[in-house]
């Protein structure tokens, strides 16, 4: 089930009957922006639990076991928890650049190597670079909020009903702010493959200092 809230917010639920998933982004359900977001994993299941009892499914718990998972002789050993699983997350701050400065910070950072084999991909537009873009393990990206933001605001003027003159006015303001202060963000989205290298999958038995 594909739920829309309200701000072109949207998340993801799927069941099988065993299994529950919820995808999407718990900073920006039913807010205008995530410009300063949530800050703790707790908060961010919280979302998704509110959501779920209201379809009558069960809500994440924390894990407070771990067990060794049945596996073929050929394979190592795995690990399997009595709770939830992070199979993805996304960790985000912002940094001040000053007015005008964000494409030239943009472009300075595009000019290094992160880790190994993780090459820059500066974009045509001078916006955004990221590093890491296909990778199963780790993307990081730099982006210039104002731009995002005022990508976004075309859209929303683009809708036919469901954005008021005062939701425009306030991402305008938004923006302005933005520009004001220079703001780029910087991104890093976790993959499977890294949360299981280094067991930050999970949820309870992990903090936000560990990732």
């Amino acid at each position: 089930k594909i739920l829309e809230g309200s701000y072109s917010t949207k998340l993801t639920i799927r069941c099988n009957g065993t299994r529950v998933r919820v995808e999407g982004n718990p900073s920006r359900w039913q807010r205008m922006d995530n410009l300063f977001g949530l800050r703790t994993i707790d908060e961010c299941v919280d979302i998704y639990n509110h959501v779920l009892a209201q379809y009558d499914l069960p809500p994440f718990t924390k894990n407070t076991r771990l067990f060794h998972r049945q596996t073929a002789e050929t394979k190592s050993s795995s690990l399997i928890g009595d709770g939830a699983e992070i199979t993805l997350i996304d960790w985000t701050r912002n940094h001040m650049v000053g007015a005008s400065h964000e494409t030239s910070f943009i472009r300075g950072m595009s000019s290094m190597q992160i880790g190994r084999g993780r090459e820059p991909k500066l974009y045509p537009n001078g916006m955004t670079c990221n590093w890491g873009e296909a990778s199963e393990w780790l993307m990081t990206k730099l982006y210039c909020k104002a731009f995002e933001l005022n990508q976004h605001l075309k859209k929303n003027k683009r809708r036919k009903n469901g954005t008021t003159e005062e939701q425009l006015n306030y991402i305008n303001k938004l923006i302005n702010y933005c520009e004001e202060q220079g703001v780029v963000r910087e991104e890093h989205s976790l993959r499977q493959k890294l949360l299981k290298r280094h067991n930050l999958q999970f949820y309870g038995l992990v903090t936000e200092q560990d990732f």
